[in-house]
């Protein structure tokens, strides 16, 4: 009996191994009859998209980019983004974001090879191992010519639009990222110090900006908490009750934040709190699902 249970119990674990990554409804069976051959995308279904928003409104410096490059570029982007899932790109500059177009949007093609998505394998069937690698190098160049021309040479802008910049994406039909997709991953590049006539962190936060240079003045210290932002300033609490995203827009979402140390603009106390500020925040808003990555100060 035990020898039984026990032949029903691996049967089952194998089962269950074989079908982890199970294809989801609507993945591309034959790339030629299945798959848009403008942007690689499937035909019949939005399976995902992940939209990595960076923001260019303070100066990169090399360990920076560095650091960004390993996170939304190369093998890290193929090992963490489904096959057939559409990645897009978007900078965050002095451009009002529904002026802004994305720098890059297609899907990740698949890798003809062996990976933990089921969905990278050749179907022999109706297709050929050299015809997928050879549409596979296509689209690989593709994106590192846009990692390779995607940081500029930039200086203090005169705004940082983060707050409104995101509303946008989960708001606006054009920005092509709503719940209609089966998965989104909103993925947010940022110091993530927010600069608006209406959403002024700079102020709130008593930064030792260049910025402003009335509060250039001040020591930077810390922000306050978003629950006295939003009693303090009654312009701010209704601007963030009038634009925050409808709930079904937030369905099937997750936001990543990679949390960008601009040491020469802010101090690790100014940190600590401006990250609380975002979460509450984002909670406020109606976003859960929420991971944030601080990068290591590379001065200390």
């Amino acid at each position: 009996m035990k020898k039984i249970v026990l032949k029903i119990f691996v049967l089952l674990f194998i089962f269950s191994s074989n079908n982890a990554f199970a294809l989801p409804k609507g993945h591309p069976k034959c790339v030629n009859s299945d798959v848009n051959k403008s942007d690689y995308c499937p035909l019949e279904a939005k399976l995902g998209h992940t939209l990595i928003m960076v923001d260019f409104t303070s100066r990169w410096e090399k360990p920076q980019i560095d650091w960004v490059k390993g996170r939304i570029f190369g093998d890290a982007l193929i090992s963490s983004t489904p096959p057939y899932h559409r990645i897009s790109y978007l900078k965050i500059d002095n451009t009002p974001p529904h002026s802004q177009k994305y720098v890059y949007s297609k899907c990740r093609f698949k890798t003809g090879t062996k990976t933990r998505f089921d969905g990278d394998k050749v179907n022999s069937k109706c297709e050929g191992s050299d015809f997928i690698n050879t549409i596979y190098k296509t689209w690989r160049s593709q994106i590192n010519e846009v990692e390779n021309s995607f940081f500029p040479k930039n200086e203090d802008a005169e705004q940082s639009l983060i707050y409104e910049y995101l509303v946008h994406v989960l708001r606006e039909y054009s920005a092509d990222f709503g719940s209609d997709y089966q998965s989104r991953e909103l993925i947010i590049v940022s110091d993530l110090m927010q600069y608006s006539e209406r959403v002024n962190f700079f102020k709130h936060c008593k930064s030792a900006s260049e910025k402003l240079k009335p509060i250039n003045k001040q020591k930077a210290d810390k922000c306050g908490t978003f629950e006295k932002l939003m009693k303090k300033e009654k312009s701010f609490a209704k601007y963030i009750e009038r634009t925050k995203p409808k709930k079904d827009m937030l369905k099937n979402l997750k936001v990543k934040v990679l949390f960008i140390n601009h040491s020469y603009q802010t101090r690790q106390d100014l940190y600590i709190t401006l990250e609380q500020l975002w979460i509450d925040m984002f909670k406020y808003i109606g976003i859960n699902d929420l991971e944030i990555i601080p990068q290591i100060d590379f001065k200390t």
